[in-house]
């Protein structure tokens, strides 16, 4: 099992790498606290880094999801699992 969010949504039949920031047309970095919850919510930092440690187990899954700066990862592209 994984803690981390999966890349399960397909486009085109691929994973893209871009499922990081989100999936079914949500924005993770616009995602907020409901009003009881809000003390535990912090504003989203642009320069921040963040590697999965988990990722789904079953045959050919993506890779754990990363995601930064747009200087850090310019281009995103589709996970390969032959590569």
């Amino acid at each position: 099992d994984a803690c981390d969010e999966n890349n399960w949504e397909l486009v085109n039949d691929r994973f893209p790498i871009s499922n990081s920031c989100g999936q079914l047309g949500m924005s993770y970095q616009e995602m907020h606290c409901r009003a009881d919850e809000a003390f535990m919510e912090c504003p989203a930092d642009p320069q921040m880094t963040q590697v999965a440690l988990t990722s789904a187990l079953w045959f050919q899954a993506p890779a754990p999801f990363k995601c930064g700066p747009r200087r850090m990862y310019p281009t995103t592209g589709f996970w390969d699992y032959d590569a």
